[in-house]
């Protein structure tokens, strides 16, 4: 049986210039353990350059509101430049037994003087009566945050 995928998705301005947001995520994301250690304690590159297509990291994060430190391999799928888009797959990890597919879009959009992120989380549930996965969405609602206060602390 097919899983149906669902979406949701959460948009935040910030005051920081588009191209060092997403430089910043497309190029040094697995340094958020330092920007955010309370939210990401731990990433690894494990296979790959950490800048490019096919790139594999292992995240160690807390949800917010909890305490427990959680894992997740994931890939990166797509780098558009241009759009300043990267799409990551979440594949493996302690979702898998609540969510079949797990796929992060984060887009940064010039907006004035900063920017608008866009992260949009692409799901499917392994089983009925899974909820959907509103408390990630507040993790990233976070990290965005912390990486916003960290590129205007550094500019």
């Amino acid at each position: 049986m097919a899983t149906e995928t669902s979406k949701l998705e959460i948009a935040k301005e910030v005051k920081c210039s588009p191209h060092k947001f997403y430089e910043m995520i497309k190029y040094t994301l697995h340094h958020l353990p330092t920007v955010c250690p309370e939210l990401v304690p731990g990433a690894d590159i494990i296979e790959g350059d950490g800048e490019s297509v096919g790139t594999v990291r292992l995240w160690k994060y807390v949800i917010p509101g909890t305490t427990e430190i959680l894992e997740g391999k994931e890939k990166t799928e797509v780098i558009d430049d241009e759009n300043m888009l990267l799409v990551l797959d979440i594949y493996e990890g302690d979702h898998t037994d609540r969510y079949a597919r797990f796929v992060i879009k984060i887009q940064v959009i010039p907006k004035g003087e900063g920017s608008l992120v866009k992260v949009t989380l692409e799901y499917g549930k392994a089983k009925e009566g899974v909820s959907d996965p509103h408390h990630y969405m507040d993790l990233f609602a976070k990290i965005t945050d912390k990486l916003e206060a960290h590129l205007i602390a550094q500019a």
